[in-house]
């Protein structure tokens, strides 16, 4: 999947989890922290890549992508459980190591951004590629499984982009619309 489709996958699950697991409240900190660290957790897998999306955001970050790019293969630790237990692990100190008074969930924060991370590898196990899910075994593993893995998902084709895009927006749209009383309350007293 490209990364606008990874965006909207993990910034979609991150706020219906938002919306289904916490009461509505003023919390416009949280909420915030949320659609950021959603927004990076979607895209994160994909450091592996020197054209990430995440790479573009950096400071300097083109010449960390050339430096890293030697060392890491696309779709390899990244993409893999092993991947998710260090970037959960990371975040996890990370998000205790803000202060209470800015007023963020941190547990909140940190279950959206790993579901974020982890519907990246939930989506790209569509694609015709797969992921190695207990890499270092270097078995893809996709959906649907062999052998009809020639109804995979091409990765940036028109499936995606006239299909799995519109749907996953049109999602987020209707849901936002459905409970925009919860993301009010959230991000106006």
């Amino acid at each position: 999947m490209t990364g606008k489709t990874h965006q909207i996958i993990g910034i979609s699950a991150s706020l219906t989890y938002f919306v289904a697991s916490t009461p509505p409240t003023y919390n416009p900190a949280t909420f915030g922290a949320i659609l950021a660290f959603s927004y990076i957790g979607a895209l994160l897998p994909d450091i592996d890549q020197p054209g990430s999306k995440l790479w573009n955001l950096l400071p300097f970050g083109h010449v960390a992508a050339e430096i890293t790019d030697p060392f890491l293969e696309h779709r390899n630790i990244t993409h893999s459980l092993l991947g998710v237990a260090i970037v959960g692990t990371a975040f996890y100190f990370i998000f205790r190591s803000l202060p209470s008074y800015w007023g963020i969930n941190t547990h909140l924060l940190f279950i959206t951004t790993l579901m974020a991370y982890t519907f990246h590898l939930l989506a790209d196990m569509f694609t015709a590629e797969g992921v190695p899910l207990l890499f270092p075994y270097h078995y893809f593993f996709g959906i649907p499984p062999k052998p009809f893995e020639g109804i995979r998902i091409v990765t940036g084709k028109w499936f995606e982009n006239l299909i799995i895009f519109p749907l996953i927006t049109l999602y987020l749209v209707i849901f936002i619309w459905l409970n925009f009383s919860n993301f009010k309350t959230s991000l106006f007293k």
